[in-house]
């Protein structure tokens, strides 16, 4: 037993302390694969690969397609996308509905699909002010100047890999690479 814990001590103490070293130095967001990745019949819409989350939600309130979301059209598109979500119209959403909710919005949305994320009572029942906070703090967060949401802010970065791709693909075309190299280099 004592041999046991001992081992089990040795093991925890780096993962631990690692952890708290990474978080400090830091200060990026861990997306699940797919998370703010923009739905094939929507990328024309939204001129985006991926956005960051909630993006998909929040660009959908954009009624005029003026690239900005008003305080009018946030307030609106909030309470549509509840009606949308309540799929029994009982007044609140339970964890299926808000899943089923987040497939049919325009990117792939860990973060909305998660149940947690509106319920802050865990009482297993997301009212429409719990919702109606939720998405409002998300607005507020990408807001610039908090009288409108642009949707330039919306747009994620894209990934550091995808951009070593590309910088790969542009030095093999500028250059004059033979055949067999090009296939080597496009495996990266």
């Amino acid at each position: 037993m004592i041999r046991s814990l001992a081992a089990l001590i040795v093991i925890a103490a780096p993962l631990s302390g690692f952890s708290g070293a990474a978080a400090a130095e830091d200060d990026v967001v861990v997306r699940l694969p797919g998370s703010g990745e923009v739905k094939d019949e929507a990328r024309a819409t939204l001129k985006a690969d991926r956005l960051k989350p909630g993006g998909g939600l929040l660009a959908s309130f954009d009624a005029n397609a003026n690239g900005r979301i008003s305080a009018e059209e946030l307030e609106t598109g909030v309470k549509s996308a509840f009606i949308a979500a309540d799929a029994n119209r009982d007044g609140e959403l339970t964890a299926l509905e808000q899943q089923a909710w987040a497939q049919d919005l325009p990117t792939r949305d860990d973060s909305l699909a998660n149940p947690v994320r509106f319920d802050p009572n865990l009482d297993r029942r997301v009212s429409f002010a719990e919702f109606r906070n939720v998405i409002l703090n998300l607005a507020s967060d990408y807001s610039e100047d908090n009288a409108e949401l642009k949707l330039a802010s919306l747009k994620a970065p894209t990934p550091e890999r995808n951009k070593q791709r590309e910088r790969i693909d542009e030095i093999i075309e500028n250059t004059s690479v033979p055949p067999q190299a090009r296939s080597r280099a496009s495996e990266f």
